[in-house]
């Protein structure tokens, strides 16, 4: 696995993370487009722009947007499979599985996992690669659009709350949760960041762990 789990793209350990992962990879996987999949549709591209140009400023010529509802493209599965890297943005952890799993597109997000295609996912983006997005109701979010199935894409062993601030506000409902699941639950805050190189983890800023 080649991954980065974040919050947001801004802060210093999310760049560090993102960066460490394209260090590794070589000169022809750059020149395959990084492909950025909307959490949700973004017709102005005001969310897309942003990691665009970051993106090219990390050495990728060529960064493509991908969208999953109405302006789902049936090529994109092509796309992914030819991409260098897949961006997973943020937004409603609900919404956005929910059409991962319509398309089919959470299947091949993790057939292209397990073959060592690097994959950044921020926020709910972060929670999706997991092996459940059910944290996501610690962020507030609410399964607005009825979905049942909340496995995530299982590319790591434990859950992520992101967004979070410390010293804990809320300490006591996310270790209640935590009992309740049969995972450890990554507590990221905006200034922190984990990258999964292979076998080896690194840590970015000072992300707890609930066991």
């Amino acid at each position: 696995m080649n991954l980065v789990l974040l919050s947001n793209t801004t802060s210093v350990a999310s760049i560090d993370a993102i960066s460490l992962l394209i260090e590794n990879l070589s000169a022809d996987i750059l020149k395959q487009p990084a492909v950025y999949i909307a959490s949700e549709p973004d017709p102005q591209r005001q969310y897309f722009e942003p990691i665009k140009q970051m993106y090219q400023a990390l050495g990728f010529e060529q960064v493509e947007y991908m969208e999953l509802e109405q302006g789902f493209d049936a090529n994109s599965n092509r796309l992914l499979k030819q991409s260098g890297m897949v961006h997973l943005s943020g937004g409603d952890t609900y919404r956005f599985l929910y059409w991962l799993k319509q398309r089919g597109i959470d299947k091949t997000l993790r057939c292209l996992a397990d073959e060592g295609k690097p994959i950044v996912g921020v926020s709910a983006g972060a929670m999706i690669m997991t092996p459940s997005i059910d944290s996501a109701v610690l962020c507030g979010d609410q399964n607005q659009v009825g979905l049942a199935d909340t496995v995530g894409l299982n590319l790591v062993s434990f859950l992520v709350v992101p967004h979070v601030s410390f010293p804990l506000k809320n300490e006591a409902k996310l270790k209640m949760f935590q009992q309740q699941s049969q995972y450890e639950l990554l507590l990221l805050s905006d200034a922190d960041a984990v990258t999964v190189l292979g076998n080896k983890q690194r840590i970015f800023g000072s992300p707890q762990l609930l066991k």
